[in-house]
């Protein structure tokens, strides 16, 4: 949107100004004591109009293109000057002062300000100096550049309003951004935790009702103790090792823990692992839990920023080689060349 009503701006100023002070010069073609250079200042302001409305994709023009546009009103100005007769006022015969402001208003507007008032600057010395030599008085010759002057001080205020306005847009947008994605999380929290607590549900029921059965007088078998033992094991997991926790881990350890091994899945990095590292993990957690026919195993994924990121630590008597110890890193990013 900002940038759709600077080129707007830019328009106005670059196009119908500018020709307009092409035709006041025209029609006072009768003054200057020289026609060739006034209509050869008259060709490059036409050009430089061309060159502000030129669409290169982005607000700020080509450096290239600012760096044209300040030469070109400085030799338009010295083309005009050169032309105009001593000792009288020039009045619109001196089209290219109203001219240039507006062509340096509109470079204001395509984001080179500096460079316009290095133009502003430029054409001031330039032009002040040739109305002295021409027997202008000094007010007459200040009022000829005190007026351009006055347009690019009132063109650096719009834009710096614009300015202000585009980061007032990008603060207030960032804070609609924010706002929205903490009302996402905490939606998708909320159906996380009821999905949960659904799965609890599903998942403890039957156990919960044969607890209550064993109170009516209904005996629990050994079965049914061991079920309820791996059920609360892996709802341990869930609550303390939930970033190695899987579908298949789960099946993997409920096999392990029926064979009489013991697993404990301890999640220290309190999120997720990085894609990096996480079938690694998964793989190995599974081959050794596959492997366990006693003792312990222990998986312990750290705080993230910490080396290594995974350790897992299994000893199994039955063995021939009791001792096993997995050490898993996030790869270090190589530094570009």
């Amino acid at each position: 949107m900002e940038q759709r009503r600077t080129r707007w701006l830019v328009l106005v100023f670059a196009t119908f100004m500018p020709i307009a002070h092409v035709i006041m010069g025209l029609a006072n073609s009768d003054v200057p004591t020289s026609l060739w250079q006034y209509f050869l200042a008259m060709l490059i302001c036409l050009a430089l109009v061309v060159l502000l409305c030129w669409d290169s994709g982005k607000n700020a023009m080509p450096l290239w293109a600012a760096w044209s546009v300040v030469a070109g009103v400085l030799l338009m100005d010295l083309l005009v000057n050169s032309v105009l007769p001593a000792g009288i006022h020039p009045g619109y015969a001196s089209w290219q002062n109203g001219a240039i402001q507006m062509l340096l208003v509109a470079l204001t507007f395509r984001d080179r300000m500096r460079l316009a008032w290095l133009g502003m600057g430029l054409f001031a010395v330039a032009d002040l100096s040739a109305s002295l030599a021409l027997g202008l008085s000094v007010t007459d010759a200040l009022a000829l550049v005190l007026t351009p002057i006055m347009w690019m001080v009132i063109a650096t205020a719009v834009r710096s309003v614009l300015g202000r306005s585009k980061n007032n847009i990008a603060v207030y947008s960032a804070q609609s951004q924010l706002a929205a994605t903490k009302l996402a999380k905490e939606h998708a929290h909320g159906l996380y935790r009821k999905q949960w607590l659904l799965e609890l549900e599903q998942a403890t029921r039957p156990a919960l009702e044969a607890i209550a059965g064993q109170d009516a007088g209904q005996g629990l078998s050994a079965s049914d103790r061991l079920d309820l033992a791996l059920l609360e094991a892996e709802l341990r997991d869930q609550i303390r090792g939930r970033a190695l926790v899987t579908p298949e881990i789960q099946q993997a350890t409920r096999a392990a823990r029926k064979r009489g091994v013991k697993v404990d899945l301890l999640d220290d990095r309190k999120t997720s692992l990085p894609d990096t590292i996480a079938a690694d993990v998964f793989a190995q957690l599974l081959d050794i839990l596959g492997a366990a026919q006693s003792g312990t195993l222990r998986a312990r994924a750290l705080p993230v920023g910490e080396s290594p990121a995974v350790t897992i630590l299994a000893f199994d008597e039955s063995a021939d080689q009791n001792e096993t110890y997995v050490e898993i890193s996030e790869p270090h990013p190589v530094p570009a060349t």
